[in-house]
């Protein structure tokens, strides 16, 4: 069973390697941490899978997404504006 989880384990708790992952559940009590690291596990997935939605599916999601981070680059002062913002408060002459 364990070489069926290690690599989704591996993958999700980064810098973890296969031996790591025997030495911790063939000992006494590493049933019970596989049962809790699994778990983990699946938390983390359902969060991202939640995060993600349906933008994945929806096109008109990612229309909006890619628009609205457009008009927040567009949003940004460009060096000369920011200068004479800067000189206009006073901070630099």
């Amino acid at each position: 069973m364990l070489s069926k989880v290690a690599p989704a384990l591996c993958s999700s708790f980064k810098g973890v390697l296969p031996s790591d992952l025997l030495e911790k559940y063939t000992v006494e009590g590493g049933y019970a941490k596989l049962e809790f690291d699994l778990a983990v596990l699946n938390d983390i997935q359902d969060q991202i899978v939640k995060a993600q939605g349906d933008s994945k599916k929806d096109g008109a999601s990612m229309e909006a997404r890619r628009k609205q981070r457009r008009n927040q680059a567009q949003a940004t002062l460009n060096d000369d504006e920011a200068v004479e913002l800067l000189k206009q408060g006073g901070f630099i002459a």
